[in-house]
This record gives structure tokens, sequence and C-alpha cells, in this order.
């Protein structure tokens, strides 16, 4: 299987249009986009009332918006796995504790490609990559967060150069799959001053933004050695939501893309994120440890013309597990290649979701940080295992054996534990997760966190999530 990464991917791009293909099956497109960390009610058309995605909410109209879909953990790497495998992390193994995508697991990506499709894919997360397990089924696999010359930086550049893989489509006869995934809301919140300005957001201190755009991660504040006060947090939410601004700009070049060469109506494109973003809710800053909705609700629009009506809202539970279904569906080969929960979002009207599940494992990455850092901070609060479980209305949140109960109906922003007021309730749900943990037991973890990768090595560190 061709793999391409980083430098020999650009070397790739120059020679494409040179290259001979033979014609595939009459197949569509296929366009998968990852927002990183970016939330649900960071968008206009999901609650934001500051108008900081005009375009995702034209592709949410022209499309299908599903208001209540998870991710499947809170953070990049399992979520991930999940999205190209159509499984929870407790199935397909890319966890805390494993840190990596096994070979063993086949990936949407392959299962096009055996079907001749072309596939690329441009990343700006450093845990979404090679060393990780995350080039199967690519031709072309560039890690556009790496230093190249003549590309722009980071999601400038992912945008650069899935234009360019666009036009090496021209003259092609089979259907392309392209995944990106743009990073640009993650912390470190440094955005661009004209997106500020185009908030129409209240003047920011420079001595204090200049302090909160340091900020990496959630480690620090945990171990007590970043103070934040309610001025910082509504500054924090001003970044971001400035952040989340010039992603939705970049979304709409490439729809604009697409729509240019006349690719869009012939295409699936899908948009979602891995997971959201606490912004002083809960107390938490950054998305590690959290179950809550601020971190596990994303967004999730789903565009095509020829199987979904324009301007659809789905308010059944939805799951990145469903993500691989939909497009297997789409291309007419759900025929049992990626067994999963997952389910098409393409039909309007299919048996609804019971319950989904979030899930982490013990954040060996977080531990090892912290007592490294902060040797004497306690981690043993945290160096447990963690799940959820979300029904119609209720959502069970599971840490290590200790249980919380929200009623999302009442009580969408989490701030009142029914678990001790609703015993019932809390037992039933219990039990119902119980039984699904006895179903998903995983085998004997890998290693912890290795790599060979010094760049990426201080790529994750400057994203705050290893030392």
């Amino acid at each position: 299987m061709g793999r391409i990464s980083g430098l020999a991917g650009v070397a790739w791009l120059a020679c494409i249009a040179g290259c001979t293909a033979s014609s595939g099956p009459e197949r569509p497109n296929v366009v998968l986009l990852v927002l990183d960390t970016v939330r649900a009610d960071a968008l206009s058309s999901y609650g934001d009332h500051h108008g900081t995605t005009p375009h995702l909410d034209r592709l949410a109209g022209e499309g299908a918006r599903f208001t209540r879909a998870y991710s499947t953990d809170f953070w990049t790497l399992p979520s991930h796995a999940s999205l190209f495998t159509g499984q929870y992390p407790s199935a397909h193994g890319a966890t805390s504790e494993t840190n990596r995508l096994s070979s063993q697991r086949e990936t949407v990506a392959e299962v096009l490609r055996r079907a001749g499709y072309r596939t690329g894919a441009f990343v700006s997360n450093p845990w979404v990559t090679l060393e990780r397990g995350f080039a199967q089924g690519f031709e072309t696999f560039v890690e556009v967060w790496r230093r190249q010359p003549g590309v722009p930086p980071a999601d400038q550049g992912a945008i650069a150069l899935a234009t360019r893989f666009l036009d090496a489509q021209e003259g092609d006869d089979r259907p392309f799959l392209l995944f990106l995934n743009l990073n640009t809301a993650h912390m470190p919140y440094d955005p661009d001053p004209e997106a500020l300005t185009r908030l129409q957001a209240e003047p920011i201190q420079p001595e204090r933004r200049q302090r909160l755009s340091k900020i990496t991660g959630t480690w620090r504040y945990l171990a007590g050695q970043e103070d934040l006060d309610a001025e910082d947090f509504r500054v924090l939410r001003t970044l971001y939501r400035a952040e989340v601004t010039m992603v939705d700009d970049l979304v709409g070049r490439l729809v604009e893309e697409l729509r240019a060469r006349d690719l869009l109506d012939d295409s699936l494109v899908v948009v979602a994120s891995d997971h959201g973003e606490n912004l002083g809710e809960h107390g938490m800053i950054d998305h590690m440890l959290s179950l809550y909705d601020t971190t596990t609700r994303i967004p999730l629009i789903v565009r095509y013309p020829a199987r979904i009506e324009a301007g659809r809202v789905d308010d059944r539970l939805a799951s990145l597990v469903d993500v691989a279904a939909t497009i297997l569906d789409a291309c007419g080969l759900d025929d049992g290649l990626l067994e999963g929960p997952g389910r098409s979002l393409l039909d309007p009207a299919p048996v609804p979701h019971p319950f989904v599940i979030a899930e982490n494992e013990r954040p060996v990455n977080g531990v090892e940080l912290l007592n490294g850092a902060f040797p004497d901070y306690d981690t043993t609060e945290i160096d447990r295992p963690m799940r959820m479980l979300r029904d119609a209305r209720y959502k069970l949140v599971w840490r290590g054996g200790d249980l919380e109960l929200y009623d999302l109906d009442g009580d969408p922003a989490e701030e009142r534990n029914l678990a001790d007021s609703l015993p019932d309730v809390r037992e039933a749900l219990r039990r119902q997760l119980e039984v699904w943990m006895e179903g998903h037991r995983q085998d004997a973890p890998q290693a912890g966190f290795e790599s060979r990768d010094l760049e990426s090595l201080e790529e994750l560190r400057a994203l705050g999530y290893v030392e």
C-alpha cells in the first residue's frame, strides 16, 4: 500500500497531473472535513449568535444538519480512528493507552481505494499521522504541519494542497476521496486581528491576550499553576470564536473550489469535528478529561443533493461512527466491509440509535506529563477510564465507577447532577452501560506514547499533549 507523507506528498502533487489512471465506477466523490476542536454551539446554525460561520451555515442549508451528533472521545486520535473505521475506541483500539491505529483495522479509505477511488489526505494535527497509523488507504498523505517549502503553513497549506489535488482530478475518470483535518481552532488561541474585528468583540487588554495566547492545554491549569478569572474566560471564548471564524473562511474557500469545478453537486460532503472544547464551563479549559456536551457534542453537516433534501434538520442521535457507513452507502459499497455500530445518515427515517457512547481509557500521556512537570500533583483522581452513555434524554457519565447523571432536556448545560435524586434512571443507564462495556472489553493495552519523529514531538509539545 503506497503511502506518501511530508515532502514526498508535495513531489507527488507535482507529478500527478501527468499520471494515467484507469476509469473507475461512476460513484460520488467524497469530501470529508474535520474541524478539529470545534464544538457544536460555535457554529451560528447551532446557536452561536455572533454570525461566526456563514460558509458552514450555507453548507448546512444546502444539506442536512444533525443537531445531536456526538464524538466518541474527547481528543483527536481515538475520535479520528472512529471516523475512519466506524468503530468505538474500545473496538478499534486507538486509545490514550495505545496512541496509534493498528494496521489490522480496516479504514474507509482502504475500502474506497480498493473500489477504484483516488484518495488524498492533508492533515494539520500531529496526532493524525503516518506514524500513528492514519495513512492507511491514502495514495497521498501530507502532514501539512511540517515545514514545507513553497507551501503555506498549517491549515492554509491544507487548502492549497487540496486545491492542487482537485486540479489533478481534471481528465481523471476516477472518483476521489479528499480528507482534510483543519486545526486552527485548537489551543493555543491566537487569531488574526481581522477575525476579531469581524466579531466586533470588546477590546482585549494586550497583556491579557498575550498571557492567554500562551496557554497550550489544561495541565498547568489543572495543577494550579495557571489562575484564570471570569474575564480570562470571556477573552478565551472571544479568541476561540475568532479562530472558528477563520476555520469557516477555509471551509468556504474549499467549497467554492469544488463549486467552481462543477464537482460540488456530484460529491458527498461531510463536515464534522473530532471533539469540542471547554471554555470555562465546569471550571475546565481545553478538552481533555471531559465528557460533557462542551467536548462531546459536535457539528455534523452532510451535503449530498442526490440523497439529501436541502435544509434538513435532523434531531436524531448521531455519532462519528456513522460517518464511514454514510460514505459507503453513498458510494454503493455498504456491503459489510466495515462492520460496526454505524448507520448511514442519508436515510431520512432509519431507526434511531437508542444511545451513543463516548469513552476514554486511562489518560496515560497526561498523567505522565503531570508527574514529570508537577510531581506534587496527585494524579489519582484523573488516572482512570471514563465512559459516557447518552440516550434520547439523559446522559450518564462514568468515571472509573463514580457516576453523574444529567437531564439534557431540562439542563443542557449539565449543571445539575441528578445521580442521587433520580436513582431509577441512574441505575437503568448504569446497567445499560455495563452491558455495553462487557461486550467491548479491550485486549491488554500496548505500550504508551512513543515516537521516533522529533518534529512530531515538537508539535505535540506545542499543543500541550506531551512533556
